[in-house]
C-alpha cells in the first residue's frame, strides 16, 4: 500500500561501503504520524568488519514495518525505511583506504563511510513526501539502534516541531566501559568526531555514547527515548564489543539507570531475557530488517566467523510476543507512543533471568517463548 522507492545518485553522496547505489524506501499511509526506520547490519573499521553492503530497493517487513501486523502499535504509520550498507551506524563522512589485503585483492581498496549522507538523503525524500507530521517514531534495531543516537540530532533539524519517539532495539549505546579511545577510534575512521556537539567534549570518557543520549535529552524536551535490550546481548557485547558479558550487563546497568534517574519520565528500560538473555533485537523477528532480503543480501564477515552460524545461532525475538512482567514489548511502545506513563514502564527482568512460573502459571517473563512459532501476521 503506497510504497515507493528512491535511488540516488552516488556522484551526489549516498552509496554504501563498497560503492554500490543507495535507496530507500516510503509507505504512505494518509497517517499524520511518520515510523523513520534505521535498519541494522554490523560496522566495518580497520580491526573489525561484519557489514551489510548493499541496500535492498523495497521495504522489508519484518514486525515493526508490517502494516498487516494487528498487535504492531505503528502499523497505520506512514513509514521511510533506511537501508544500511556503509558499516558507519549512519555516522559516517570519510574514505579510507583499505588495509585487509584479500579484500583489496578482490577490488576493494577503500572503505566508503558515507553514513551520514545516506541518513541525509533519506530525511530530504522523508520531508518531501511527509513534511508535516504530528509525531515521530524513530526506531532502529541493533546498529540502527546505534544510529538513532546521532540521527536524533539530525531528525530534530529536518522536524522541528514533531513529538520525537526514539526507540532503540538493541544498540543502546554501551561500547567499552573505560576505553574512551574505542569510540574515539571508531569517530575518526568514520569521520563523524566533527559531528560531535563542541560542548559534549566529556561526552565518550567513560567509553559509551550514552552521554550523548542525556546531552539531547536536556536539550529537546519534546523528545522521549526507550532502550530496548537483553542483559547479555550476544552480537553487541562477544562479537562486535569483545568483552565479558558480565561486564557489559554492569555498564548497560549503571548507564542506562543514570539516564532513567535523571529523565523519569522520559527515559525507560525494557530490559528482557528470551531464552537465554543473550537476545539480539525484538522490532525484526527475522534477519531481514538486519541485512535485508532477496538479492541485496550482500555481508562482509571477519576471519574466522561463519555468517551461516552466526545467523543460525542469533535470538530474533518478536515484539508482539517477546512479554516482561505480563506486558509485551509491542503493547509497551505503543504505550510510549501515547505517552501513557503509567503503563510505559520502566521494565526490568532479573539479570539472573525470570523465575520459574509455578504450574499453570503464565511466565509473563521476557521470554516470549509461548506462541514462538506462531506466525500471526507476518506476510
Amino acid at each position: 500500500p503506497g510504497e515507493e522507492g528512491f535511488t540516488f545518485d552516488k556522484e551526489e553522496g549516498p552509496q554504501c561501503i563498497r560503492g554500490d547505489v543507495y535507496s530507500v524506501s516510503t509507505r504512505d499511509l494518509g497517517s499524520k504520524d511518520l515510523v523513520l526506520f534505521l535498519q541494522g547490519g554490523g560496522a566495518c573499521w580497520s580491526d573489525f568488519c561484519l557489514a551489510v553492503t548493499k541496500a535492498p530497493t523495497n521495504m522489508p517487513r519484518p514486525l515493526i514495518l508490517n502494516p498487516e501486523l494487528e498487535a504492531n502499535p505503528v502499523a497505520s504509520m506512514n513509514v521511510v525505511y533506511f537501508p544500511y550498507c556503509d558499516g558507519s551506524l549512519f555516522a559516517g563522512d570519510h574514505i579510507v583506504p583499505e588495509d585487509d589485503p584479500e579484500k583489496v585483492e578482490k577490488g576493494h581498496t577503500e572503505r566508503i563511510y558515507r553514513g551520514l549522507a545516506n541518513l541525509t538523503a533519506g530525511l530530504v525524500v522523508s520531508k518531501a513526501r511527509f513534511p508535516n507530521p504530528e509525531r515521530i517514531v524513530l526506531a532502529g534495531s541493533s546498529a540502527g539502534g546505534y544510529g538513532t543516537i546521532l540521527a536524533s540530532f539530525l531528525v530534530r533539524y529536518v522536524y522541528p516541531d514533531a513529538e520525537l519517539i526514539i526507540v532503540n532495539d538493541a544498540g543502546v549505546g554501551i561500547g567499552k566501559d573505560g576505553q574512551p579511545g574505542f569510540i574515539d577510534q571508531l569517530l575518526g575512521e568514520f569521520g563523524a568526531a566533527r559531528f560531535v556537539p563542541d560542548d559534549c567534549e566529556e561526552c565518550f570518557v567513560n567509553g559509551h555514547i550514552t552521554p550523548l543520549i542525556d546531552y539531547f535529552l536536556s536539550r529537546d524536551t519534546n523528545s522521549r527515548a526507550a532502550a530496548v535490550t537483553s542483559w547479555y546481548d550476544f552480537i553487541i557485547a562477544d562479537i562486535f564489543m569483545g568483552v565479558d558479558p558480565e561486564g557489559f550487563a554492569d555498564a548497560l546497568d549503571i548507564e542506562t539507570t543514570k539516564l532513567h534517574e535523571k529523565f523519569p519520565d522520559r527515559y525507560r528500560r525494557y530490559i528482557y531475557w528470551g531464552s537465554k538473555g543473550t537476545g539480539h533485537t525484538a522490532l525484526l523477528g527475522d534477519a531481514s530488517g538486519l541485512i535485508g532480503a532477496g538479492s541485496a543480501i550482500s555481508v562482509e564477515m571477519p576471519k574466522g566467523v561463519n555468517f551461516a552460524g552466526l545467523i543460525t545461532n542469533l535470538e530474533l525475538l518478536r515484539f508482539h510476543q517477546l512479554s516482561v512482567e505480563g506486558v509485551t514489548l509491542a503493547e509497551w511502545i505503543g504505550a510510549m507512543i501515547d505517552n501513557d506513563l503509567t503503563a510505559w514502564k520502566d521494565l526490568l527482568v532479573s539479570r539472573d533471568g525470570p523465575e520459574e512460573p509455578e504450574e499453570g502459571e503464565d511466565p509473563g517473563d521476557g521470554t516470549g517463548e509461548d506462541d514462538a512459532n506462531e506466525e500471526e501476521g507476518e506476510g
